[in-house]
């Protein structure tokens, strides 16, 4: 799991929410939910056929297209869909597992982009399953938690206000979660030694050894 903050400014979330306030932009989450999920989720789902939710979308995958640590993390083939919801008081989404399908791609990993300020809402937590321990998680505006797709997780009831977020998921080129770890610490210290201005040499024997492990791992 981890947690990128700033793939989206402030002044990007602000626009966001405020083009979202139209109830007509919303419709029953329920609608898209299927078997279990369908009895434990209780929100609102961006509509899709309007030109504002598209436009948000589109702007939201741009973002975390340009982002350099996601884009790392995740190596992603294909983010397989993205939907913005909205949770006001009363509402939750009870545990639950993602699709291991969705749009015919495989979800290796799952995420939530936050649009609502912590302080906006009470209650909302997501909550992630993480062998037996739960991390409870309330991201700033802006901010991204990636986290396995096949983790059990749910969305804490919201007591006031109101929670936005984009969420989506992503079939990886590296699907084992083990070699995408290790290949994302490589980028880190890659990275790293750029900043450092390290000799070319020693530079170019670690990036040759990184695209040498995305050849073996890749999928």
């Amino acid at each position: 799991m981890l947690h990128i903050d700033s793939v989206l400014s402030a002044d990007d979330c602000r626009a966001m929410r405020e083009a979202l306030s139209n109830s007509d932009t919303w419709r029953d989450g329920r609608e898209t939910a299927k078997g279990h999920a369908r009895a434990v989720k209780h929100n609102l789902q961006g509509d899709s056929s309007t030109a504002t939710v598209r436009g948000i979308i589109a702007k939201i995958e741009i973002a975390l297209k340009n982002n350099a640590v996601f884009e790392a993390a995740a190596v992603p083939e294909k983010i397989a869909r993205l939907s913005l919801n909205q949770y006001g008081p009363g509402m939750s989404y009870g545990d639950h597992v993602d699709a291991a399908y969705i749009h015919g791609s495989r979800t290796d990993l799952s995420f939530t982009l936050f649009l609502s300020d912590p302080d906006a809402y009470e209650g909302g937590d997501l909550v992630i399953d993480n062998a037996g321990h739960e991390d409870v998680i309330k991201g700033p505006a802006g901010s991204v938690v990636l986290y396995p797709s096949t983790a059990v997780h749910r969305v804490e009831e919201v007591k006031n206000g109101t929670r936005l977020a984009c969420i989506g998921w992503v079939k990886s080129r590296i699907r084992s979660v083990e070699q995408r770890n290790m290949l994302f610490e490589l980028e880190m210290a890659l990275a790293d030694l750029r900043a450092v201005k390290t000799p070319a040499p020693v530079y170019n024997r670690l990036l040759n050894l990184r695209n040498n492990l995305f050849r073996h791992f890749g999928d």
